[in-house]
């Protein structure tokens, strides 16, 4: 008996595309010799949340920080503590897409 693989309805509580990728995030520190408006950071991104990725990340480029799980994941709750200023390539993610369900038959 075949069964249907359901795919799933919901990312409450899972966060598995945030674990192994590093930190998005990252495209959000400061970019102290650039003029003009930062270049990906999200307008209004509140101060404390830019002086979190500085400490943590400043002067180093996309793949030079730690790859096991993204800054602003909580891993008690497996979610994104800081969901509504997520970068692009997090809301890109499409929840039940190619990259989902591999992820998802990995566990």
């Amino acid at each position: 008996m075949n069964l249907d693989i359901l795919e799933p309805d919901s990312c409450d509580t899972c966060g598995l595309c945030c674990e192994g990728i590093g930190s998005p995030v990252l495209l959000y520190q400061s970019q102290p010799l650039h003029d003009g408006p930062h270049p990906h950071r999200p307008v209004g991104l509140p101060q404390g949340l830019i002086d979190e990725i500085d400490e943590r990340f400043l002067g180093l480029a996309r793949g030079q920080e730690p790859q096991e799980v993204c800054l602003w994941y909580e891993a008690a709750s497996k979610c994104c503590r800081h969901y509504e200023w997520r970068p692009q390539i997090c809301r890109d993610y499409e929840l039940g897409g190619t990259a989902c369900l591999l992820r998802r038959q990995q566990e």
